[in-house]
């Protein structure tokens, strides 16, 4: 077993990180890490339907699609993020228990009681502190997870809080309440402290394991994964299972209701609804359809039919938002 303190912050890189030792390296390995402020979302879920889209944007806060399934989760540096890659048995390898069992067993040994529920999720009484995630890869099994010890709890519920409904397939999130694990310490620490005691403990759970330390060849692959993959709105957002979902079109003498539904990222239809359908918007929304549900894309849709949309009765300073408020 390698067991590895990552110091990295970046959320891209920490992410991407973990794909690339599930598929490159055969040791079993045990990885300790922290992100700084991001939201990211299972493999399977709708971005748009798992965050507040426009408090993210506006607090600056990355979202990122993971590898493994389960729900989105809030990231800060009061949050610690642990994964394990083991090697596994073809008719056994979805075990979330030998995985729980050990954050279980490292919280009973800094004196706090949790308790696991069918979801594979660890909470102090009825509330959560740790989700559980993973990945199969051939042979190997990634599991990972976070434990919430000083996370910014209004951030964390402010940034998952959907801002408008989308249906479709996608995977959502069971939402639960949460709480840091900081204040049920008999003794206070910080962060810091904190991973050290964790490894610590990993260490000697792993008595035959050895420490190690990211080189220049696996940073270098990491960064590049980082930027034809973790870094694409492609992956992040165009990746997400169909959706549909309404807007309100603002006209100059009113509202109309537009039902949206997008595949592969793309606008797939752009149609009024039966008691707003007029020829003139009709032609200008079918335009849409090709287009990315993109805030930069849709905006420049606006831009290239300005003329069209104004002459529909459609205000274009309010066209974009619309698709994203």
């Amino acid at each position: 077993m390698l067991i590895f303190y990552r110091p990295y912050t970046d959320p891209y890189f920490n992410i991407a990180a973990e794909e690339y030792f599930v598929k490159h390296f055969t040791e079993d390995i045990c990885m300790v890490w922290h992100n700084s402020q991001s939201v990211i979302i299972g493999k399977h879920q709708n971005a748009f339907a798992e965050i507040n889209y426009p408090f993210t944007k506006a607090q600056n806060i990355p979202v990122i699609r993971r590898i493994s399934g389960g729900g989105a989760v809030y990231h800060d540096l009061g949050n610690l993020n642990f994964t394990f890659i083991k090697r596994t048995k073809k008719d056994n390898q979805v075990d979330f228990g030998q995985f729980t069992s050990i954050i279980v067993g490292f919280m009973q040994s800094i004196g706090i009681e949790v308790n696991v529920n069918k979801r594979n999720s660890i909470f102090i009484g009825n509330d959560k502190i740790s989700g559980h995630a993973e990945h199969i890869f051939h042979e190997k099994v990634l599991h990972h997870g976070t434990l919430l010890f000083d996370t910014d709890l209004e951030m964390l519920n402010k940034s998952l809080e959907p801002y408008k409904k989308y249906e479709g397939k996608a995977m959502p999130s069971v939402r639960s309440t949460v709480c840091n694990i900081r204040p049920h310490l008999f003794q206070d620490t910080d962060i810091h402290s904190f991973t050290g005691m964790f490894v610590k403990w990993l260490h000697g759970h792993y008595p035959e394991s050895e420490f190690y330390q990211l080189t220049e060849v696996d940073k270098s692959a990491i960064v590049q994964l980082v930027n034809e993959k973790y870094k694409t709105w492609e992956w992040n957002f165009g990746y997400s299972p169909a959706y549909a979902f309404e807007v309100a079109i603002q006209l100059v003498d009113g509202f109309l209701t537009l039902l949206v539904k997008v595949e592969n990222g793309k606008i797939k239809l752009a149609q009024t609804v039966l008691e707003s359908k007029n020829e003139a918007t009709e032609s200008v929304f079918n335009k849409l359809v090709g287009v990315n549900h993109k805030e930069e894309d849709i905006a420049e849709f606006a831009e290239i039919n300005r003329h069209e949309l104004e002459l529909a009765g459609i205000k274009i300073v309010s066209f974009t938002q619309v698709f994203f408020r």
